[in-house]
């Protein structure tokens, strides 16, 4: 199965990004997941190397920080990490019409 991921966290973004890791991880034994997108939030993972690099095992598939939100929250788009790209919110709406799930972490 297909999936992809969406963290659009409600309160604390640290506790959605981390439990999404995890989740993801466990998937990956069983299906693929396609992308991971850090809206809302989830976005300030941006600011946080050492959790970036927690990502780092899911390099089988895109982790995507929306650019709305970096410009929402004024951050600095340069601090992205190896695997981490800024885009859109066009490239994640093919990627979620391409999966089977889209599963959304709040």
């Amino acid at each position: 199965m297909r999936l992809c991921f969406l963290i659009n966290p409600s309160e604390d973004w640290q506790q959605a990004v981390e439990h999404a890791r995890h989740l993801a991880l466990a998937a990956l034994k069983t299906h693929q997941i396609k992308a991971v997108f850090f809206f809302g939030s989830a976005a300030k993972i941006i600011q946080d190397t050492s959790m970036q690099q927690r990502w780092n095992k899911l390099n089988s598939c895109d982790l995507w920080i929306c650019r709305t939100m970096i410009d929402q929250w004024q951050l600095n788009e340069t601090a992205c990490h190896n695997h981490f790209s800024v885009t859109g919110m066009a490239p994640w709406i093919n990627c979620m019409q391409q999966s089977d799930r889209v599963i959304e972490i709040i």
